[in-house]
């Protein structure tokens, strides 16, 4: 397993135990426990978790902890957004989820672009201010400042009441079997209901996404119009997916 995909482990991990210990991700990973020491101290100095004696534990400072994962695989990001850039036309309707690869792709729309874009992400609401031509809907509930979100039925209620030409969704996991998944079982709900609000959801991951499963699902594979990733669409790892129907860019 490469150092980014331990890596990725490792916080999805913390996310779902609220803690790791050294000796077991050693054992998980088929590493040595000095490599894990290292993961973690390279983790740590990210500001990604808190490195404690024996394994390590989420940041406590959770705002600070969305900034950092925004700037983490910048440059995948930054290729998926390009990526799907190209399916923005002017006078579409938009829904944006909070991902942190959503955000890469708020920051490079064209000036000249007019669309209405409505968001639950407060970076993301705050980012497309910037722009001169984008109609912002920002979405209120409840904050999850673990992922700078708004959640809770107001949020449900809502989305329930739109209808939007295009669904850009961040993933945590998916997989042909299971489709899109979720750790939260909250933001699940949420996406679930901007898909049924939309007429065509394209999902924005990078690689190592890919074939995770988590733990809530968000709907099945053939929901999917559009699966937009940092590699090559024609890599094999699609070859399912596209005998599904869905797309690649």
């Amino acid at each position: 397993m490469l150092k980014e995909e331990r890596h990725h482990y490792i916080l999805d991990k913390i996310k779902l135990s609220r803690k790791v210990l050294s000796a077991d991700l050693s054992i998980e990973l088929k590493v040595s426990e000095d490599t894990i020491r290292r993961d973690l101290n390279e983790l740590s100095s990210k500001k990604l978790i808190k490195k404690v004696h024996g394994g390590a534990l989420p940041i406590d400072n959770l705002a600070s902890s969305y900034l950092e994962r925004s700037n983490f695989n910048l440059e995948e990001k930054n290729i998926i957004a390009k990526k799907a850039l190209s399916l923005i036309k002017d006078g579409q309707v938009i829904i944006m989820s909070g991902s942190t690869t959503n955000l890469q792709l708020a920051k490079i729309i064209p000036s000249d672009i007019n669309a209405t874009i409505y968001t639950y992400s407060l970076p993301i609401a705050l980012e497309l201010t910037k722009h001169p031509s984008i109609e912002i809907i920002f979405i209120g509930g409840k904050l999850y400042k673990p992922a700078q979100v708004t959640i809770g039925l107001d949020v449900v209620s809502f989305i329930s009441q739109l209808r939007t030409d295009l669904c850009f969704m961040g993933t945590e996991g998916i997989n042909v079997s299971s489709g899109m998944t979720e750790p939260n079982w909250e933001v699940s709900h949420i996406k679930k209901c901007m898909i049924s609000a939309s007429d065509k959801v394209i999902v924005l991951c990078t690689q190592n996404k890919i074939n995770k499963i988590k733990r809530y699902a968000v709907a099945p594979i053939h929901k999917i119009d559009t699966i937009v990733t940092n590699i090559d669409p024609s890599d094999s790892i699609f070859n399912e997916f596209k005998e599904k129907g869905v797309k690649t860019l």
